[in-house]
């Protein structure tokens, strides 16, 4: 069975181009998956943990998210449209739980990504 993450949902102060913080408030960030770091805008330290954790392969796509997020907040819009068109084309579209408790697909979480950067 696959893991249901929660969603840590954060307002950012960081401008992406036409991005604002509300608009990033939708590109959810996932529990366990560097999400103390994420949520301390410690972004190397994040970077580090996503790229070298060995997750389980029911847990690759909420650290895809969660670098792509990585991705778009540090300006790698290139590297965040790369990888949110990656999970868009996968095969995998689990639900994410956000704190509203609203589940939520991360097909659709990548889909506000790629509108985020214009690339949708």
């Amino acid at each position: 069975m696959k893991k249901i993450a929660i969603t840590l949902i954060m307002s950012l102060g960081i401008g992406l181009g036409s991005a604002n913080a509300e608009g990033m408030a939708s590109l959810a960030l996932m529990d366990e998956m560097a999400s103390d770091k994420l949520a301390a805008r410690d972004w190397s330290a994040a970077e580090a943990e996503l790229v070298s954790t060995d997750f389980a392969p029911e847990d690759q796509i909420f650290a895809k998210v969660n670098l792509a997020f990585l991705y778009g907040v540090t300006g790698r819009k290139d590297q965040a449209v790369a990888l949110y068109q990656e999970i868009i084309d996968g095969r995998d579209n689990s639900f994410a739980m956000t704190l509203s408790g609203m589940p939520r697909k991360v097909k659709y979480i990548a889909k506000d990504g790629l509108k985020m950067f214009g690339s949708l």
